[in-house]
């Protein structure tokens, strides 16, 4: 009895049995015979449906590397065509500095958090969230971060550094836009979230991309002279792809 797939689904028939009659006998030959013929054809199937596609031995060849910092950790899904890198943040430390002009100049902090295998890095969609009270001002009371400290976070293909203005823009935050987080004694009331849709490509052919969450304060009172930490939880999840290199 020859094999029945891809025309119909075996039902179980072989020559030593009727599914239709109810009656069970023990295997013997022809069962097996007819069950390796229906495996056989649909591995066959499958090799006509496939022909031509290449799959890697290491289907994420392509990954990047994460920065290799303390409450910062990645998981990787996805193939050697499209990724999703969804990053978790554990009481991650960001130093605050001073601006050299307090009146002018916001306070700030970066941290890198991954860079890119090289290649035009193609860039699909991003989320970030960070729950209620994820993010606190470890010393607080004005010296350093206000007790009640506004400052705008976001991720960006450039780290913050001095500036003369308040907040984060352009490439601080061309991957994230700035999400403007508010705390209350010390630590923030709200859950904050953002999103971004917009597909994008950053050329990575001469040097890697690098991805960075930076903040920037909103107005001088929002931080002192001293430099302060602020503890970073929540979740990032990129979708990406590496499209080819130079």
């Amino acid at each position: 009895m020859s094999a029945g797939y891809p025309t119909s689904v075996w039902d179980g028939d072989s020559g030593n049995r009727d599914s239709d009659d109810g009656v069970q006998a023990a295997p013997d030959h022809r069962d097996w015979d007819r069950a390796i013929a229906e495996i056989a054809a649909v591995q066959t199937q499958i090799d006509n449906n496939q022909a031509g596609v290449a799959y890697p031995v290491d289907a994420l060849h392509t990954v990047g590397a994460v920065t290799s910092k303390t409450g910062l950790s990645i998981v990787e899904y996805g193939d050697a065509a499209i990724h999703k890198t969804v990053f978790t943040f554990a009481t991650m430390a960001m130093a605050s500095t001073d601006g050299s002009t307090p009146g002018t100049d916001r306070a700030w902090g970066a941290q890198s958090l991954y860079t890119f295998p090289a290649g035009q890095l193609l860039f699909m969609g991003a989320q970030i969230v960070f729950p209620l009270a994820g993010l606190i001002a470890v010393t607080g009371g004005g010296t350093g971060f206000s007790t009640t400290a506004d400052f705008g976070i976001g991720v960006g293909t450039v780290a913050a550094a001095q500036s003369t203005e308040f907040g984060i823009s352009t490439t601080e935050e061309n991957i994230i836009a700035e999400i403007d987080c508010d705390l209350t004694a010390k630590t923030s009331d709200a859950i904050e979230s953002a999103v971004n849709g917009t597909a994008a490509v950053y050329d990575g052919t001469s040097s890697a991309i690098i991805f960075y969450l930076n903040y920037g304060t909103l107005d001088d009172a929002d931080h002192g002279a001293t430099a302060d930490v602020l503890q970073v939880n929540g979740t990032l999840t990129l979708l990406w792809s590496i499209l080819g290199d130079d």
